[in-house]
């Protein structure tokens, strides 16, 4: 990483060299060390699976661990989710090195996210954010906004909740989505359809949950892209 002065400000600025995107696949590498090392810093505990439990999903092949590099360095990682049967992937995780936050490492990967999976097909790029409405917090709001600015756009009246991956605290969210191809809405049953899938397949929770039931309670048919 470097620094240049900005023209007539006289103050330097940060810029960021060539990130590289490749997926880790060697849960011993020192590449998954460096990112779980950025994963468990920046996820409170109870948002977060065990790293055992991420290299589980890895050797299954449920999950894929994609990682940005800037020289010799990890800076980025993100835990995706095919979701089998779906034309969907869930971004589960996506942190940044907090070194080289601010630095356009997340729009580069969010730019390429269709590209950097180039083995399957899909046109939906889904991801839980924490939800920014239910208090003031400015950083939960800018959040939302640079995923809109990225081209995600926010699942109108979809309640989304959670379940506490460590301890018993549940977080509100809510679900965006990156769209391949324009798209203005989502059918209601298709988008039950996965939630179902996600809860049993990564939280490992059954059609009678109580989580995934209050999601799914009250679910549009026709659910609008804001």
């Amino acid at each position: 990483m470097s620094e240049v002065e900005e023209p007539g400000s006289g103050k330097a600025v940060r810029r960021c060299p060539f990130v590289e995107f490749h997926e880790v696949l060697d849960t011993s590498s020192e590449e998954f060390k460096e990112a779980m090392g950025i994963y468990l810093a920046s996820f409170p505990e109870n948002e977060r699976r065990p790293v055992a439990s991420i290299e589980r999903e890895m050797e299954s092949g449920i999950s894929r661990l994609i990682i940005g590099r800037v020289e010799d360095r990890v800076v980025l990682m993100a835990l995706l989710h095919p979701i089998k049967g779906t034309s969907f992937v869930l971004g589960d995780y996506m942190a940044i090195d907090e070194e080289y936050q601010s630095l356009g490492i997340g729009a580069a990967f969010l730019n390429n996210i269709f590209n950097i999976l180039d083995d399957i097909e899909f046109n939906y790029f889904l991801g839980e954010i924490e939800n920014p409405y239910l208090e003031e917090d400015d950083s939960k709001v800018r959040r939302v906004e640079f995923f809109k600015r990225m081209g995600m756009r926010e699942l109108k009246d979809v309640r989304y909740i959670l379940p506490p991956l460590q301890g018993t605290l549940p977080t509100e969210m809510i679900l965006m989505v990156l769209c391949k191809t324009e798209a203005d809405c989502l059918n209601g049953e298709e988008v039950r359809d996965i939630l179902r899938r996600i809860f049993r397949n990564i939280y490992a929770r059954g059609e009678d949950d109580e989580i995934l039931a209050l999601i799914l309670e009250g679910m549009p048919d026709i659910i609008k892209l804001i």
